[in-house]
């Protein structure tokens, strides 16, 4: 396993390690501890040392990369129709078994319990009795999972921006379809406010109408390196990247803006910068291994036929997560609801305006731990430790000192 110890000079002369867990699942923890270093406050760089690390299946860390065939154009998946499911549930079919096949009887080793147990190994291997760390995303889930299984060697846990334990498939994937949509509505209200949108007063209308043209006659882009055309769902996943920060939001405006006039550069860009790569294959057996078998075919449809109807803009873009893992076969570890009885109370970080993970994650899984205190940040995009001062300030205090947020801390956006 690839680990990473980042010390910044200053500060203590003996530093704790703080054990930083990324994203995904698919992200590199080796990766993001150097970014990081540029997002915490000064304050946790005095106290600790940041200790970074990829988890198995992921990055240095003995990657799982699947072949996947060419899916050729891409395009939506049309649920409502028996050749338009037959065909999206073979693409999926498809990219499932290429994985399963890659792996062979090492698919089933690849999960978040088993990473959990990993993380132990690696407190173990800092000589440290209990462990402090900061979970960001679905390292929060992990975060989770680990207190369940070691309440006793957690010193101090901060989990940023969870999804909700528990849920079925499809229901995680029609709350987070629900918070981009909802992301969008805060895009549109701020977009009405900025010169440069002047040119799509109706925001949704406009990009609506841009995803369906685009899908039928991919936009070229201008730029001389780029030969590659845009189609909607290019468009879509352009949308959905930028609403992971709002700082991304004058971006998203202006390639908007040039798509209007048959330029796709920048919306290409924003759709690539929030792609996976490698890390998609994590993702998949990782998520698979930790779910239930399902969901059927007749979850599927019907599920698909309501998310078109209620979610104008990403309900059928959604449905191709509907499949997940229905057709993953290897033996599957699911995910136990975590209930933690750690000697202090874990921080659980919530977005009020979080697309990627909704805000309810993040309430639902202060409750479910059993004892944590939610911190709420009245802000937008994915993920709160690192974006806002006042959040900062909060978990600075309670990695150093344990002090915990007074109950329902609220920080302004």
């Amino acid at each position: 396993m690839q680990v990473i110890r980042v010390h910044r000079s200053g500060g203590a002369a003996t530093k704790d390690p703080l054990l930083l867990i990324a994203g995904g699942p698919g992200q590199s923890g080796v990766d993001y501890a150097v970014v990081a270093a540029g997002l915490l406050p000064e304050s946790v760089l005095d106290r600790f040392d940041l200790v970074g690390f990829d988890p198995r299946g992921v990055g240095r860390t003995q990657p799982i990369r699947c072949e996947h065939a060419d899916t050729g154009t891409p395009t939506f998946p049309d649920l409502l129709t028996d050749a338009g499911y037959a065909r999206a549930a073979g693409l999926m079919r498809g990219i499932t078994n290429e994985c399963a096949a890659a792996l062979g009887s090492k698919a089933a080793l690849f999960s978040t319990t088993a990473t959990a147990v990993d993380i132990d190994r690696i407190r173990a291997a800092l000589g440290q009795s209990t462990l402090t760390y900061l979970g960001w995303s679905y390292g929060a889930k992990l975060g989770a999972e680990y207190a369940r299984l070691y309440p006793d060697k957690v010193r101090a846990a901060v989990l940023d921006a969870p999804t909700a334990p528990g849920t079925t498939w499809i229901e995680t994937v029609e709350r987070q379809i629900a918070g981009f949509e909802s992301a969008f509505d805060q895009f549109t209200a701020w977009c009405a406010t900025q010169d440069s949108c002047d040119r799509f007063r109706d925001v949704r209308k406009f990009v609506g109408e841009l995803v369906r043209k685009a899908q039928e006659s991919p936009i070229p882009s201008r730029r001389p390196a780029d030969d590659v055309p845009t189609y909607g769902v290019d468009v879509v996943d352009a949308v959905v990247a930028s609403l992971y920060d709002d700082a991304r939001w004058p971006d998203l405006a202006d390639g908007l803006r040039e798509a209007a006039d048959g330029d796709s550069g920048t919306l290409r860009e924003l759709a690539d910068a929030g792609r996976g790569g490698d890390s998609e294959d994590a993702l998949l057996v990782i998520n698979c291994n930790d779910s239930a078998p399902g969901p059927s075919e007749g979850e599927i449809r019907a599920a698909g036929a309501r998310f078109a109807k209620e979610f104008p803009l990403f309900g059928v873009w959604g449905s191709w997560q509907l499949f997940g893992c229905a057709f993953w076969q290897p033996t599957r570890h699911t995910l136990q609801p975590p209930v933690a009885a750690t000697a202090h109370p874990i921080i659980v970080v919530g977005t009020r305006h979080d697309p990627a993970t909704p805000y309810g994650g993040a309430v639902a899984m202060a409750a479910i731990l059993g004892n944590a205190e939610l911190l709420t940040w009245e802000g937008q995009g994915h993920t709160a430790v690192g974006r806002n001062d006042c959040v900062n300030r909060h978990v600075a205090d309670y990695l150093a000192s344990l002090t915990v947020p007074p109950h329902n801390t609220r920080c302004a956006a």
